[in-house]
């Protein structure tokens, strides 16, 4: 701000706007009695005096509020509107008026003189104080600007941020709509991005950020509007002429652009990303919901696999639908106690005993009938009430074992959820379970599906270290299906692996799927793993498994999934458990 004040050897460029000759010299000797540097520039009317503004560099103007061909305010408003940010305008008047002072000084002028008062002291002095009143009001409208910018701009990527896409999008429909046109809203949201943040740091993530940052606005067309939204979540807004396939040509080249990996500080990073697509006014002309329409869009792209686009559809609207529905359902049956316990045989392969069972719950629809966990487990998982069914299905567990509604079962398993094994409390409803039934903690059996396991692994090692302390053996869950490991399995507080029925649906017809089934078996009781195979169906499969290696064998060939009075009638048709077998 000080380049803005004059010092006392630059010379002052002024402009000094009056019609009246008179006016303008004495204006003139009361300047030039200070000690300044001047150079005054003189104009007698308003044309001249914006002509002269256009084409100049003044450090002030000088304007009188009276002048022949228009008005000083008119003058001032003109100037006003494209005057340099170094440029202080003065107004002159004979006429002592303070509600015209006022109106000057809100048009944009640093001062209002009166003519009659001027000495060469206050003149000098009021020019250079409008200086610095122009130079402050200058900064301030810069730091106005900045302050603007950062409340609109991701500081990280330096895209529009989260607040400037709201604006714009409640802005854009109107226009859609006015014009005709069709506006497009993409959503698109990294895949697998928390895996570079937990395995590289976050400093690698957002250099990752940046990168993919830049690879939008490659792709993206002049109009179109790129936004990050927060986190890895993106935001596109595109004003369309033709309808779906020009959307769909733009998100295909995102994909396209996205797909090749990304260098950052010496490492080779895989990218892709999820996107989902909604239109107005197709699906809404509200933007509230236009934006949930295109998260549901982009939650649907992440469920089919990843790396593709999803668009909004009536079908998707009525899927919606029917999972509100089934939440406010699932709320409802939790109150009215509408779920049933089932259970499923496992038996020992050489044997045929049954050793174990393991819990699966039904939900009793007054409406739908009876359903099956898949038709509601995931709704459940999502919206958190998985885990008020988790503690219920544990504790009814543990209770049919203690008052013999199981028969002579030895062991029962029970799923946990991935919601389950992060509550803090987890350990504590396990044992608070057992304690409440008085049973022993060998009598139950936790089992976790791998993609749960390995998805949070250091947190879920701790919480199982703590339940195989009480006793309770651990099982991993359709096994051999997700990603784990060798290494991962040697750390885990594990006893039982659990492979999955997919593996078995070739067997025995696929050569190769055989030798993959006994290479899983035999890897597991290498380990000294307890080994359980799901889905056998056939007397073939049962008997493949057994001569394989495998413990315990579970799948319709022996039992569907049934309530504890059936199950207790069927016990007495299976083989009497050896106490060597248990």
């Amino acid at each position: 701000m000080d380049e803005r004040i004059p010092s006392e050897i630059e010379t002052l460029r002024l402009l000094l706007v009056d019609d009246d000759e008179v006016d303008r010299m004495a204006v003139i000797r009361a300047l030039r009695q200070s000690h300044q540097l001047l150079r005054i520039e003189e104009t007698a009317t308003a044309e001249a005096a914006i002509a002269a503004f256009a084409r100049g560099q003044f450090d002030a103007v000088l304007l009188d509020y009276r002048l022949p061909d228009m008005d000083g305010l008119e003058v001032l408003r003109r100037m006003n509107a494209r005057r340099s940010g170094s440029t202080a305008i003065l107004m002159l008047t004979g006429m002592d008026d303070d509600a015209l002072a006022t109106q000057c000084i809100e048009a944009g002028a640093q001062d209002f003189l009166l003519k009659q008062e001027i000495t060469p002291r206050h003149l000098m002095r009021a020019v250079t104080h409008a200086r610095m009143r122009h130079g402050i009001e200058m900064a301030l409208i810069e730091s106005h600007e900045r302050l603007r910018e950062l409340a609109e701009q991701d500081p990280l990527t330096g895209l529009a941020n989260r607040h400037f896409f709201d604006q714009t999008l409640r802005a854009s429909i109107p226009r859609a709509t006015r014009y005709g046109l069709e506006l497009a809203l993409l959503l698109l949201d990294l895949d697998n991005f928390k895996f570079i943040n937990d395995s590289h740091g976050h400093d690698i993530g957002d250099l990752m950020l940046r990168v993919v940052a830049e690879r939008l606005l490659e792709v993206t067309r002049e109009g179109d509007i790129l936004c990050r939204l927060g986190g890895d979540e993106f935001a596109i807004l595109a004003f369309q002429r033709n309808g779906e396939e020009a959307v769909h040509a733009l998100a295909q080249r995102l994909l396209q652009k996205l797909s090749e990996p990304i260098l950052v500080e010496g490492l080779t990073l895989p990218v892709s990303a999820s996107i989902g697509v909604a239109l107005c006014p197709d699906n809404s002309e509200d933007a509230d919901e236009l934006f949930k329409c295109a998260d549901l869009a982009m939650y649907r792209a992440k469920r089919d696999g990843r790396n593709q686009t999803h668009y909004f559809s009536d079908e998707l609207h009525r899927q919606v639908m029917r999972r509100v529905q089934t939440e406010h359902d699932l709320r409802t049956a939790l109150q009215h106690g509408d779920f049933e316990m089932f259970y499923q045989p496992q038996v020992d392969a050489t044997s045929g005993a049954v050793l174990a069972v393991e819990a699966l719950v039904r939900w009793r629809h007054p409406e739908r009938g009876l359903l099956a966990p898949g038709m509601f487990l995931d709704v459940a998982e999502d919206t958190g009430l998985i885990e008020p069914i988790g503690a219920w299905v544990l504790e009814t567990a543990c209770a049919d074992i203690a008052a013999g509604r199981l028969g002579s079962v030895p062991r029962v398993a029970v799923n946990l959820s991935a919601r389950q094994l992060r509550d803090p409390d987890i350990v504590g409803r396990v044992e608070r379970a057992l304690r409440t039934a008085h049973i022993e903690a060998k009598m139950l059996e936790i089992e976790i599906t791998e993609s749960v396991l390995i998805a949070n692994l250091e947190e879920s090692l701790v919480v199982l270290e703590a339940i195989r302390d009480l006793g309770v053996s651990i099982a991993i869950d359709d096994f051999g299906t997700g990603y784990s490991s060798l290494a991962y399995l040697k750390l885990l507080p594990i006893s039982t692996l659990k492979v999955d029925k997919s593996f078995l649906a070739q067997v025995p017809e696929k050569e190769k799927d055989k030798r993959l089934l006994r290479a899983l078996i035999q890897m597991a009781r290498t380990m000294s793993f307890r080994v359980v195979v799901e889905g056998v169906e056939t007397a073939i499969q049962a008997e493949l498994c057994r001569d394989f290696g495998a413990d315990l064998l579970q799948g319709f060939r022996f039992a569907r999934p049934m309530p504890c009075a059936e199950l207790c009638r069927m016990l007495a048709s299976f083989p009497q458990a050896s106490r060597m077998l248990l």
